[in-house]
This record gives C-alpha cells, structure tokens and sequence, in this order.
C-alpha cells in the first residue's frame, strides 16, 4: 500500500529562512525540523530540512524504507534525491550484491532505539510551476510500498515563492556650493495719491497699511543677524487711463516720492536703494484681460499686439471697442491694480553647520542653500521622516532648481507607493542629467516596464552613474523569474 504524507513548506524570498518547524510524518516516527525552500538570484532551488528518524522508529533487519521529497503541483512533479534506511541483513546483502541505490541522498544504518538525523540540503533549477508547488515525502518500504494504511495529516503552511522583491538603486546628485548666498523678497504696495499729485501723505486712505508692508519686509531681513542687506529696488507703475507722457511722469515722481520716504525712514547709506519706473503697466492689464471673462478679449489683445508705438492711440481704441460700460468696469476694477509700486529687498546670508541647519530648516528655510540642506539630508536615515522633509524642504524653497527637483523626485521614489509627486518633481530634473536617466528607469521598473527601463539604465550607465549597475542587474533578476 502506497503511503504518501504531506509535508507543506514555506517557500520564501532568497536567503530569508522560514520559521523552524517540527513535523511527524510518519506513524509518529518520522519527523521534520528546520525546513526552508529559498530561491536564488541565479534562479536556483535550495531545499533544506532536518529528517529525524525517531528512536522508537522500527525497521526488521531485512527491510529498507527509502524516504523521497517529491514537489508536486497542477500534475507536474520532481522526485528529489531519496533517503534510504536499511535494516542491518538487508544492508549486507545490497553490499555483497553491489545493489546500493546511485541516486540516494544518502544511505543510513538504522540504529534501534536510537535517533538518527539527516541534514538535508538539495539544490535543482527553479521552474514556473514549483511557485505554488507543495513539498510531500513518498515513504516507501522494503521497495513495496505496503507500509501501514494511509492517514491524514493537516496542512503545515502555505507554500508561495514570490517574484524577487525590487531593490533598484535610486540615485541624488550633490548639490554645488553656493560661495555667496544671494536671497531676495519682493512684494507690491498700492499707494493713494491725490489726482495727479507725486507727494506721499502718510495718513491718506489705505498708505498707512501699505506703508507697513513695506517696513515690515524691510525690517525682517535687517533685523535678522544672519543677513546683510545689499540693496532695495524700487520701481512705480502707472495705469494706461489718461495720457502717456503724464503717466510717465506720475509713475517716476511717485516712485521717487517712495524711495525718499524709504531713505529717511531708515538713513540707508546712499546708493543702497535704487529706482525706476513704468509709465503704464501694460503687462499687468495684459494678463487682467487674458484671464476675464470679457466678451471682446481676443478683440482687445489684437490691439495690444498691433505694432502701434503711440501708447495713448492703442488706450482710445480699446475704450472705443469695450464701450463706455465696460470701459468703467476696467476703471473700477482692473486700472487701480495697475497703479502700484513694486519693491524687491536683495540681502546676502551666512553659512551654517549642520546643528544651525537643524534649527534654522524648521524657522528660516530660505536662509540655507541647497548643499547645506542636502548635507543635513545625509546625517539621516534614508527614508526617515527627516531624511525626506529634508528634500521636500528643498523642493519648496528651489522650485525652479533641477538639481533640486530631482532629489526631491529621488526621495519620493524611495518612499514607495504612488509615484505621481515623483513624476511632477523629476519632470522639472535635467533630462540629460544621468542621476535623471537613471532614476526614471527606476519608475519604469517599478511599473513593470523591464525593456524602457533598461534604456535608461544603459544611458545612465554610459553617463558614469553607478546605481545604474546595480540597476540592470535589477532588471537581469526580475527576467530570471520564470513565469508559465
């Protein structure tokens, strides 16, 4: 009678062992311990288990029992080298007659009333089907198969070989030192002035507000240790109502009106602050129609295209086409946003080390560079929360900045989970830069895009990037992994 017993094993990710596990697999006689099922790089089946023949394990002197691993899933099968046990006449005469098995993995001498232990450990090539593949033990007496009646046994686990989880090399870029920090705050102030009058009056209607605005920027930076202020930039719009050559005028003598105001309020050095003007703020009415809901737009823009130097002609005409309605509605709520004075605080900011970087990250961020943010990226965990606030700080502060978009793209990769940030951030990365190459290949790896993947990788390899390396033979692995 033929005894097959059950011995399901945990297949698991390559050189990680399953739990030890002790498993009686026949009539409390045979047991198993220490059992894992790995599965190499190199697309390799490591099979390994303790077999125990336990003391009370009876074998008549002139019997064998031969003990074979078989895996065995959706009708395929693969017998593993046997275990064979003799009893101590039968060993002797399969010696005399040469009749020892070649195949066996090993052949023992049963001791009575003794425990006896194999090692066993086998290796054999990984094919598709062996993935969900359950590991049984075929028991077989004297070559007859008539051991006791057969028994039921309870699974012991699921086996599950899983494709090889990814650990792509994800690269960031050292930012360059910044030998002078150079910063700048900008903002807009509308001031009031009586119909053509170029004079501030302090208290007329909304400058007292306006006024502090421009104090309060003003007074941050100079007030701030690690900043020297190299200069304020002055420059007066005007609105395109009335005639070009008054507005002209308007704009400069109100905006000389505030740089004097600026310089006696703080006694600067002379040529601290400078000046300009813009008599109309063409620009600014430009972008208020591009985004209006006015239904001769296009009719409007035509004309501020039009090759028509005399500024005053091109006003008359659009005031002429919107008609007097919408010409009082530009009035009211379009002219006096473009009657304003810009100011823009250029200063310079000292180095820091990395304790000062540490503090000043979480309260003055735009005081650092980017290398001095990167450095302090490095003293953490990779993937901590520190390591990527780090990043993110720096995407928000250089949002312009390639180099720094593309570790900020590198870091969300390295998160795991949904890669569109990642994406956003790595589209504003040098496309050429090899980091960049490198790390879109990684995208493409993780979506399961092997053959775009591999591009890259060959690109960013040719372009002296290590990680790509790492990557490719990422890529080698993942097409190791059979499939039916």
């Amino acid at each position: 009678m033929k005894k097959v017993i059950y011995l399901i094993i945990l297949m698991i990710l390559p050189g990680v062992k399953s739990l030890a596990q002790s498993t009686v697999v026949y009539k409390d006689q045979i047991r198993v311990e220490n059992q894992s099922v790995t599965r190499s790089d190199d697309n390799r089946l490591t099979i390994a288990m303790d077999i125990i023949m336990q003391a009370n394990m009876k074998i008549s002197s002139n019997r064998s029992a031969t003990l074979t691993p078989i895996l065995e899933a959706n009708g395929h099968t693969k017998a593993l080298p046997p275990i064979v046990v003799y009893g101590r006449k039968r060993a002797l005469v399969n010696e005399r007659n040469n009749s020892l098995p070649k195949d066996a993995f090993t052949i023992l001498h049963r001791k009575r009333k003794t425990e006896q232990k194999v090692n066993y450990l086998v290796q054999l090539p990984y094919e598709a089907w062996m993935q969900k593949a359950n590991l049984v033990m075929d028991c077989d007496l004297c070559g007859c198969r008539n051991l006791v009646e057969a028994n039921t046994l309870d699974p012991i686990t699921t086996l599950n070989i899983e494709r090889i989880k990814l650990q792509p090399a994800i690269a960031y870029i050292t930012p360059q030192a910044e030998e002078i920090k150079r910063r700048a705050v900008e903002g807009s102030a509308f001031l009031d002035y009586p119909v053509n009058k170029t004079v501030i009056y302090p208290e007329y209607r909304r400058n007292q507000t306006e006024l502090a605005k421009i104090r309060a920027t003003i007074d941050t930076i100079r007030n701030d240790k690690n900043i020297s202020i190299t200069g304020i930039r002055l420059e007066g719009y005007a609105s395109p109502e009335g005639g070009y050559a008054n507005n002209a005028r308007l704009a400069k003598g109100r905006t000389a009106a505030l740089l004097s105001y600026v310089r006696n309020y703080y006694d600067f050095p002379e040529g601290l602050i400078t000046m300009s003007s813009t008599p109309e703020d063409w620009a600014g009415f430009r972008k208020f129609v591009e985004n209006s809901a006015l239904t001769q737009k296009e009719d409007i823009l035509r004309i501020m295209d039009e090759d028509e130097k005399d500024m005053d002609v091109k006003e008359k005409r659009i005031a002429r086409l919107v008609g007097s309605e919408t010409y009082r509605f530009l009035l009211t709520e379009c002219y006096p946003a473009l009657r304003h004075s810009d100011y823009t605080v250029s200063y310079t900011v000292r180095g820091f080390n990395l304790e000062e970087t540490k503090e000043i990250i979480n309260t003055h961020p735009q005081q650092l560079s980017l290398q001095e943010i990167f450095n302090l990226a490095q003293t953490y965990e990779p993937g901590s929360e520190e390591f990527n606030h780090a990043f993110q700080i720096a995407a928000l502060m250089f949002p312009n900045d390639a180099t720094a978009n593309l570790n900020a793209a590198a870091m969300e990769i390295q998160k795991g989970g949904d890669l569109t940030v990642a994406k956003k951030y790595i589209a504003k990365a040098d496309p050429n830069e090899g980091a960049t190459l490198n790390n879109l290949g990684v995208i493409a790896l993780i979506e399961g895009d092997l053959d775009t993947a591999e591009q890259y990788f060959v690109r960013a390899k040719s372009a002296g990037i290590a990680e790509a390396e790492t990557n490719l033979h990422e890529i080698a692995k993942q097409r190791n992994f059979p499939v039916e």
